[in-house]
């Protein structure tokens, strides 16, 4: 957001700003200087700095005549002075039409200068005007112009003045301009950039803030602080120490925010636990504006004396210089805040700045109250509460008089003397309202007034609204248990986790930087609790549900009442009247007519009420009231004639707010939406009641209450039931019809207690009887049902058995493979459900189970047993088989060698014994093996054979290697093998093979393979030799190096020939660091490089010879200082150190045997060279010589003085050229 909106600008003319500089009243008149000249006005000029000025009828004349129009220009006679006019008369006619004589006054010698002004009638006399310090000719020029109506006269004395150079006034702000700051936000403002005129310094800073305040004295870098929002312009006057004022303006404007209100923040601020409660925040921006108002503070007294007239005033100086009010629709209203106690002897005048009079009300009214006065003598001081009244010229509802009765409303009025008396009255100036208060026994206070012109009128007001983003950079919400915030962080939501009272804040920050928050409290109240009722029994009868809030929930708004009463029956005459005040906003009752009235007063739960009563003068010991809550319980009762003042203040407080209930399930009520529905259950029900209030669904309360049904006993009907003997036990209460009640008893045919459970195994057969009592609330009552049982017997197929065949056998009857003894008469299915004969033909029938049926009669199941029946297939061990194998083949399967399809799982027998069913070549014998399977009983064995012929392999050796220098002898592969390998084999490798050998000098390196030929199945058997062959190292050749002393580290191995190998190692006179030879620290002579051979390869070596030479020594540098008359003196005597001799000089002069003669040779630095042995360089140092001249004093004076005489010099006595700055010494 933009943080310095560009305001309207103010412009000013030229004359306000100087005007008030440059036009001063005197105290007397000035005499015209006898010696000076009359320059009566003609159209013309005149350069002087003495002399009177004149109206056109001149000295000792009768002034000045109709109809002219003069152009007179004054200048001084010295170019660097300024013209003074002292206007010791000036009395121009004012009557006639316009336009009226008039002298129009311009800062130049020419009418295209600004203006001065213009006057008339006697606004000038005893005024000077001066020409401006910005007027460069010093020059005034007068016009004027009389009309036919009437004559005058004018004078004014002619004088010149040196106007000031004056300082120059320059400022800035820490802020751009305009300066947007924050109330009480100090601004820093730097005036060091000012400046005097040349030949001046400024002598005091004296900065006028705008605001009402000065600093005087001020540093150049000051600060101010704003205590009201508004716009303000900073000026500065500067005064320098020849006493000139600076007369520029700086013109610093400040804009100082204006605080928002946060009308329409709110939201949900009451809640209950757990309820999900909002807030949203409305920042409302205050317009600044120019416009003058009338604010009188907390009120200004009225005070109740007899004639006397209270005056405000609003100064306008916004508007254009002589702009006038020209029609009565451009003043919009007349506007005043005020109370007072009585209207008929009040009189309301307007005065604008030229004096134009308008009366607005002139008594009349009677005791019609303005506002709400505390119309009570004994407390003059009491303010009432101000309402606001306005006067228009487009009010049509008539004047106070033709409203007056009782108070009057608040509101626009006509005025009672036109307000058009207003037009053509100067806008700029003091704009007074007068009220007068004619009679006794009355007051009122005024708060405020002001004026409403139509803003088109002003020409450049000042108005700005600071803005407020929408984003979250600009406005923000802090408080606890947040949960929520919308996306401009205006709206929050959040879920306070238990009751309590929580402060919310809001803060906004402005595009002037300035932050404003309001708060917010929520108030959070335990849930409500809800009473479903005790828990009911009923026999088929509706049951009446009543639910109860028996703690908490919202209090709702309510209704109080006050009671006005009056004991006398004429109602509250003398204007006693009661305010209410309900959460700041304020209402005021008065009883009319009559004994009693009943007024209703809305509040909410918590609002802060207040009574304030106002007494009348007459008949109060009549009055009193009563407050009373929405119960009709009294609050506060006043006595009879109550005093003046507050009664009673205090928080309303209202009963708990209605409840939505709902209750669940739904079934069998008659409404499950109110608290106390009936309830119509046929069977034991659980219903729940829920209970909110309208506008809180998450602040519920819930209860529940049990309904139990006791029904009509009910025994069933009777029934029968056919058991098997072998049956499980049947539950009799099953086999009742109806709808039988449990928990009843049993009785057995003979009468005895049962169970209920039948057990046919071991009950007897007949009839058993059900007793039911009933309980509860259905009283006692009793039913009795019965079961009738009969018991059948189970038939006999025997027990299960089993059979095995072989598939071979022949047929074989089943029923002799059952245990027991099975009925005869039965029939067989087969394994798949189909008919059976009972014989089994083992060649043709499926193995399985076979099942014998004998029927029973019902409810006994037919009997079932069964013949498992197993079919063997006889063995299969295939047919004989024969395999050739060599000795180092891998194992092979035995049963894959036999012929067509034999049985896996038998066993192998043979000349070695057979493991997993393998024959291993390479540990078993050769020979027949036989494979034998074992036959299921009653199948037999079944056997084959499988014949074996093992051969050797061949062999070629194991695996060798050789490593041979480059330049070594051939060597025999075949050697290189290990283990016994067969000769006569064949050698393949990377270069062919000869007699088996391998000649390193012109073969290749690499795998070398010796393969040997197999018997049938034996494979080639093949070993390999794997051949290095490695290269002798290189060292290179040997090397030379000359080598200073001083010389840096040279490397080794860049002095070797050839190109050797690096990574070899040195060895010499000194030891060697890194290759490199030190000649500083390292001795001379042969150093030996050595490359190690890679076995079997020697290791070589090459020499470097090393010659190091010493540099020659110059000394260190000198330095000697001599007098030009010293002996000649050893330049090599200055050196330091231990110079070499034999070096040579040179310098500013020649040098002959090492000597410096100062009589003969020139001061400087001088060089001594010692030339070095190659590689070294030559040496040098210096002798810097200084030589200094001899002091002169000059050859010997005398001097002969009187006493009297004058002190004489010395020094003016010596002879020669003695050098100053010697001493003397004497008697």
């Amino acid at each position: 957001m933009p943080r310095h909106p560009t305001p309207r600008p103010r412009f000013r003319s030229w004359r306000s700003a100087l005007s008030g500089a440059w036009l001063c009243m005197l105290l007397g008149a000035l005499a015209i200087d006898a010696s000076g000249q009359a320059f009566p006005i003609s159209n013309g000029s005149v350069s002087t700095c003495v002399g009177a000025f004149l109206d056109s009828g001149g000295e000792g004349g009768a002034g000045y005549g109709n109809n002219e129009n003069f152009t007179y220009t004054i200048c001084p006679d010295n170019p660097n002075d300024a013209i003074s006019l002292n206007f010791l008369t000036f009395n121009l006619d004012g009557t006639g039409p316009a336009p009226l004589d008039q002298m129009t006054i311009y800062d130049g010698n020419s009418t295209a200068a600004p203006s001065l002004g213009s006057y008339g009638g006697t606004t000038l006399e005893g005024y000077v005007v001066n020409a401006s310090p910005l007027n460069n000719t010093g020059c005034l020029t007068i016009v004027f112009r009389s009309n036919a109506a009437g004559t005058g006269i004018f004078a004014a004395s002619i004088t010149c003045y040196t106007p000031c150079q004056r300082p120059t006034a320059v400022a800035v702000m820490s802020e751009a301009a305009p300066a947007m700051v924050c109330v009480g936000e100090a601004v820093t403002f730097n005036s060091t950039g000012s400046f005097a005129a040349p030949g001046f310094t400024i002598a005091t800073r004296r900065w006028e803030w705008g605001d009402g305040t000065v600093t005087a004295n001020a540093p150049a870098v000051t600060s101010h602080a704003y205590a009201q929002p508004g716009y303000y312009q900073a000026q500065l006057y500067l005064v320098d120490d020849n006493g000139c004022a600076s007369t520029n303006r700086v013109d610093l404007e400040v804009l100082v925010g204006t605080e928002p209100t946060f009308n329409g923040t709110g939201g949900d601020v009451l809640g209950c636990v757990g309820e999900v409660l909002c807030l949203d925040a409305v920042v409302n921006a205050v317009t600044f504006n120019e416009l003058p108002t009338g604010d009188l503070g907390n009120g200004v007294f009225l005070a109740d004396e007899v004639g006397s007239c209270f005056v405000a005033e609003v100064e306008y100086t916004q508007f254009a210089p002589g702009q006038t009010l020209t029609s009565i629709a451009d003043l919009f209203s007349i506007c005043m805040n005020m109370e007072h106690s009585f209207i008929g002897d009040l009189v309301v005048r307007i005065i604008s700045p030229t004096g134009q009079t308008v009366t607005m009300h002139q008594q009349g009214g009677g005791g019609t109250f303005l506002g709400v006065p505390v119309d009570n003598d004994a407390t003059p001081n009491a303010q009432g509460t101000c309402w606001q009244y306005c006067f228009s010229p487009t009010a049509t509802n008539g004047t106070w008089v033709d409203n007056a009765g009782g108070t009057l409303a608040a509101g626009t009025y006509e005025s009672l003397n036109s307000l058009n008396g207003l037009v053509g009255s100067q806008l700029n100036g003091i704009w007074q309202l007068q009220i007068c208060d004619l009679w006794a026994s009355d007051n009122g206070f005024v708060c405020d007034w002001n004026i409403n012109f139509d803003p088109d009128l002003f020409p450049d007001l000042v108005e700005f609204t600071p803005v407020y983003g929408t984003d979250c950079d600009s406005s923000s919400w802090a408080g606890p248990n947040i949960t929520s915030t919308t996306g401009d962080c205006q709206g929050i939501c959040m879920t306070p986790p238990g009751p309590g009272v929580f402060p919310y804040t809001y803060s906004v920050t402005d595009n002037f930087g300035c932050t404003y928050d309001t708060t917010l409290s929520i108030t959070v109240i335990p849930p409500a609790i809800v009473d479903a009722g005790p828990d009911v029994s009923t026999c088929n009868t509706p049951v009446q549900l009543g639910a109860t809030i028996t703690s908490g929930g919202f209090p709702s708004d309510c209704v109080y009442q006050l009671i006005l009463n009056d004991s006398y029956g004429d109602g509250w005459t003398g204007g006693s009247n009661i305010s209410v005040t309900v959460n700041g906003v304020t209402t005021t009752y008065i009883l009319g007519s009559g004994s009693t009235t009943t007024i209703n007063i809305p509040v909410s739960h918590g609002a802060t009420v207040s009574l304030n009563y106002t007494a009348a003068i007459l008949w109060n010991g009549e009055q009193s009231f009563i407050l009373r809550n929405s119960t009709g319980g009294t609050v506060y009762a006043s006595p009879l004639g109550p005093i003046s003042g507050n009664s009673w203040t205090g928080s309303a407080v209202c009963p708990t707010g209605g409840f939505i209930y709902t209750w669940s399930p739904t079934a069998g009520l008659s409404d499950p939406n109110i608290a106390n529905p009936v309830a119509t259950v046929s069977s034991t029900t659980v219903y729940c009641v829920t209970a909110y209030q309208p506008g809180h669904p998450d602040c519920p309360a819930t209860d529940c209450v049990t309904i139990t049904v006791d029904n009509d006993v009910d025994a069933g009907s009777n029934g029968s039931i056919t058991v098997c003997e072998n049956g499980a036990a049947v539950d009799l209460f099953g086999e009742l019809g109806g709808t039988p009640e449990a928990g009843g008893t049993w009785t057995s045919p003979s009468a005895a207690a049962h169970s209920g459970s039948f057990m046919p195994a071991s009950d007897a057969p007949g009839v058993y009887t059900y007793t039911v009592t009933g309980a509860g609330a259905c009283g006692s009552s009793s039913a009795t049902s019965t079961v009738t049982v009969t018991v059948s017997a189970m038939p006999n197929a025997g027990l299960d058995g089993t059979l095995s065949a072989c598939t071979s056998d022949g047929v074989q009857s089943l029923i002799g493979a059952l245990a027991g003894s099975p009925s005869a008469g039965g029939t067989w299915t087969a394994p798949g459900g189909g008919a059976f004969s009972g014989n089994l033909d083992p060649s043709s029938d499926a193995a399985g189970v076979y099942t014998y049926t004998v029927v029973g009669t019902a409810p006994c199941p037919s009997a079932l047993a069964t013949v498992t029946v197993t079919l063997h297939t006889p063995p299969n061990a295939g047919s004989d088989g024969a395999i050739t194998l060599c000795s180092s083949d891998a194992a092979v399967s035995l049963f894959a060698q036999l012929g067509e399809t034999p049985d896996a799982g038998g066993t192998w027998s043979g000349p070695s014994a057979v493991v997993g069913g393998m024959i291993d070549p390479a540990t078993m014998s050769a020979g027949a093996y036989v494979y034998t399977v074992s036959g299921t009983a009653p199948c037999p064995d079944a056997t084959a054979t499988v014949t074996i012929t093992i051969n050797t392999p061949p062999d070629a050796g194991a695996d060798g290697a050789i490593t041979l220098c480059s330049t070594d002898a051939a060597a025999s592969l075949f050697a290189q093998l290990g283990g016994t390998p067969d000769a006569g084999g064949t050698w393949s490798g990377p270069s062919a093979v000869t007699g088996g050998m391998i000649d390193p000098a012109t073969m290749n390196a690499g795998v070398y393979t010796y393969t040997v030929v197999g018997t049938a199945p034996c494979p080639d058997e093949s070993a390999t030799v794997t051949v290095t062959i490695n290269t002798p190292p290189e060292a290179g050749t040997d090397g030379a190096i000359t080598l200073c002393s001083t010389d840096a580290a040279a490397s080794l191995f860049a002095q070797l020939g050839g190109t050797p190998d690096a990574s070899g190692t040195w060895s010499g006179p000194s030891a060697v660091v890194g290759g490199m030879i030190d000649p500083a620290t390292m001795s001379a002579g042969a150093y030996v490089y050595t490359v190690s051979g890679t076995a079997p390869c020697p290791d070589a070596t090459a020499t470097v010879t090393i010659t190091i030479n010493t540099p020659p020594d110059a000394g260190a540098d000198g330095a000697i200082t001599l007098c030009s008359t010293d002996a000649a003196a050893s330049l090599f005597a200055q050196l330091g150190g231990t110079p070499d001799a034999g070096g040579t000089w040179s310098g500013p002069s020649a040098v002959t045997g090492g000597m410096i003669d100062p009589a003969t040779m020139s001061a400087g630095v001088y060089t001594y060279t010692v030339v070095g042995t190659a590689p070294c360089p030559d040496e040098s140092a210096t002798v810097t010589v200084t030589i200094n001249t001899p002091p002169d004093a000059g050859t010997d004076g005398a001097i002969t003085l009187c006493s009297t005489d004058a002190a004489a010099s010395l020094f003016a006595q010596l002879g020669g050229t003695p050098d100053v700055g010697g001493t003397w010494s004497g008697p």
